[in-house]
């Protein structure tokens, strides 16, 4: 290749380079990094206090600043076959089918940290229990929330 093509492709290239007399320096290559975080364009508002729950203690039990909810409320019929939940309060009863080997369970008492259940069982036996969570025979329980000596509790029937 001749010396007069060689000299001539470089300053062509290096018009190509500069710009071609352009002030705006050529765009740089993309950033390796991580993308920074997209941010939403308005702040979501914060909730009101009636709507958000006080951390559970320790136990796992809520303690809302709202009233107890539950999907079934306190109908206490709704528990027959082992699966509902409801608020509860002493000296609630609650009845269960047979095949759950549970006659019925009785509330003594609401605690903060959870429920005590007295269960009568189809031999005659007796049964206590307490806490947030536990099980006897073919009945499953969990204390979800707390308040004013009632609770939420969810019942499930054991396989």
């Amino acid at each position: 290749m001749s010396t007069q093509r060689v000299a001539g492709f470089l300053l062509v290239s290096a018009a190509a380079l500069a710009g071609c007399g352009s002030d705006t320096p050529p765009a740089s290559p993309p950033s390796v990094s991580s993308p920074a975080p997209v941010s939403s364009p308005s702040p979501s508002p914060s909730p009101s206090s009636s709507s958000v729950a006080p951390p559970p203690s320790s136990s796992g039990v809520a303690h809302p600043d709202g009233p107890l909810v539950a999907a079934q409320g306190t109908d206490l019929k709704s528990c027959r076959d082992g699966d509902c939940e409801v608020i509860l309060k002493p000296k609630d009863k609650i009845a269960f089918e047979a095949r759950l080997r549970v006659t019925y369970i009785a509330v003594d008492s609401v605690s903060d940290d959870g429920v005590t259940l007295s269960a009568a069982l189809p031999s005659g036996a007796r049964a206590s229990f307490s806490g947030s969570a536990g099980r006897t025979n073919g009945i499953s329980y969990t204390v979800s929330a707390v308040k004013e000596g009632k609770a939420v509790v969810r019942f499930t029937p054991e396989a």
